[in-house]
């Protein structure tokens, strides 16, 4: 198991899904006092699957947000359930290749690390995309894989 977020939301007030945790293909949520709440997420595309999850975090709403392979998947942390996905196979604004990051920030956009398209994408809660920055490379503003 690997702890993957724990805590706060953007906006630093105390939420009551302490961390999360990864197991394998399946997630879970554990609540404050280590009482376990659920699993979620199983193997597999589409829905509430994941190809290749590699980071998480939990929003000011309490939905978790998943990068997966080439999508941001967002769930609710109450049920499991899948509120909406976005993002696909790509290298144009708001598509994905292998994200490894994803967090909110205190506005409310989605900052996700956009690993092997070498750049940091910004979009709103619904995935507009609002900007991207960074490119490969060794210079100031550019990455060589970017993890978050």
């Amino acid at each position: 198991q690997r702890r993957v977020h724990g805590g706060r939301t953007p906006s630093g007030m105390e939420t009551m899904w302490r961390s999360l945790f990864r197991d394998g293909r399946r997630y879970g949520v554990v609540r404050d006092g280590a009482a376990f709440v659920r699993t979620f997420g199983s193997e597999g595309s589409g829905g509430c699957s994941f190809n290749r999850p590699m980071g998480m975090c939990v929003d000011g709403d309490d939905h978790i947000l998943v990068a997966d392979e080439d999508r941001i998947v967002v769930v609710a942390c109450r049920d499991g359930s899948v509120v909406h996905t976005f993002g696909s196979q790509g290298a144009a604004h708001g598509e994905f290749n292998k994200p490894c990051g994803v967090c909110v920030n205190a506005a409310g956009l989605i900052i996700v690390a956009d690993t092997s398209n070498q750049r940091v994408q910004m979009l709103t809660r619904d995935g507009t995309f609002v900007r991207a920055f960074g490119s490969m490379g060794a210079a100031y503003g550019q990455f060589a894989f970017p993890y978050c």
